[in-house]
Order: structure tokens, then C-alpha cells, then sequence
């Protein structure tokens, strides 16, 4: 019976297996690790403007007592609460209606953000929040100040808007459209008070 002869070239030397599986293993170690590291780079670089839908305003809304809305082409409105009850400042003929201020109260002064949009200054003019583009709303505690924010609709985006408080360099996203609710028109806010028909007793006196 012939019988093979196996080849010294042929024969696996004892540990060359354990080497090759080593130099495998640590390339795949190698190259899970860059990956998790790319992984992690990318999450650091979401997460720096994601939000978490903040509240805008850390403020009591049972405070405020006047709110001063300005917008860029320089008209304001003024509105101030006596006890319980709203006014526009020098109008008269008005009065303020209670869904605008419940919805004002509601969705501005207790609105969210959903995003950080820059941490720049020099982006200010680009997301319309400088001094000059915005909307400023100011609100204050009998006459204490106690916030001021530039609102923005600048951009394509219809369902967010953008604001910076001032003081702060930050930019955020609305998490709604708020900029309609910022109106300097004293028609948005308050409408003729209704007559009140005269009565019976009215009319036979007259």
C-alpha cells in the first residue's frame, strides 16, 4: 500500500493557528472600536441640539401683570392686569378679548422648545433673532422686568419659530408657531365692547 508523504510546508506548525486567530481577532477588535467610537461622535453631535421640549419661560404666570410685545418695524402694544382683569394701554375703546390672553398664557408664556439651534452670536442675524429683525416680548412683575425674549419666524420652517432670551447667546426652536400669538395690533387683542340694548323702562322714559 503506498503511503503519502506530507510535505514539512504542508504541516502546521504548532501555535502558527493561534497566531492567525490572534492577528484576526485583533483586527475585528480594531475595527469595532472605531465604530463604536464614529457612533458615539455622531450621538455627541445630535445630541448638542437636541432638545428635550424645555419650558421657554421659568416663570409663575400668576405674576405677570404686563406684557410689552414690539416688533422690528417699531410698533408695541401694551397690555397691563388690574385685580383680575386685562386692558391695552391708552385704548379705551377696547376690550381685551379672554382667548387671546388664555391662549397667549397657554402656549407662549407656558411654550416648550424642542431644539438648540446655535450657541453663536454671529448667528443671530441669520435665525432673525438680533435687535433689530425680531419681535421682543417683554413681561414684568408690577414694573420689574423679569424676562425679555426675541422671537423669530425667519426661515421656511411655518411650524417652529426661533427665539434667544436676552442675556443669553443661545438660539432655540419653538416646538410650535408661536409668532402669531406676539401681534402689536390693539384689534388682535381687544374688540368693541357689545351695547346693551336699551330696556323697556329705558324706552318709555325716553
Amino acid at each position: 500500500m503506498a503511503s503519502w508523504i506530507l510535505s514539512p510546508m504542508f504541516v502546521c506548525q504548532p501555535g502558527t493557528k493561534n497566531k492567525y486567530m490572534n492577528k484576526s481577532l485583533k483586527y475585528l477588535l480594531i475595527a469595532f472600536g472605531t465604530l463604536l467610537f464614529l457612533y458615539f461622535i455622531n450621538q455627541g453631535q445630535q445630541n448638542k441640539y437636541i432638545g428635550t421640549s424645555e419650558t421657554i419661560f421659568d416663570l409663575d404666570a400668576d405674576i405677570i401683570n404686563k406684557i410689552i410685545l414690539k416688533d422690528s418695524s417699531g410698533e408695541s402694544i401694551t397690555l397691563f392686569k388690574t385685580d383680575s382683569v386685562w386692558s391695552i394701554l391708552d385704548n379705551d375703546s377696547l376690550v381685551v378679548k379672554d382667548r387671546q390672553i388664555d391662549q397667549f398664557f397657554e402656549k407662549v408664556i407656558g411654550g416648550t422648545y424642542d431644539m438648540v439651534m446655535s450657541k453663536n452670536p454671529n448667528k443671530w442675524v441669520t435665525f432673525g433673532v438680533d435687535t433689530v429683525s425680531g419681535k421682543l416680548l417683554s413681561v414684568f412683575q408690577d414694573d420689574k422686568l423679569i424676562a425679555s425674549t426675541i422671537f423669530s419666524n425667519k426661515g421656511q420652517d411655518y411650524a417652529h419659530n426661533f427665539y434667544r432670551n436676552i442675556g443669553v447667546d443661545i438660539v432655540y426652536r419653538t416646538s410650535e408657531n408661536l409668532f402669531y400669538m406676539l401681534n402689536t395690533r390693539p384689534s388682535y387683542w381687544g374688540s368693541k365692547p357689545k351695547e346693551t340694548p336699551p330696556t323697556a323702562i329705558d324706552s318709555k322714559n325716553n
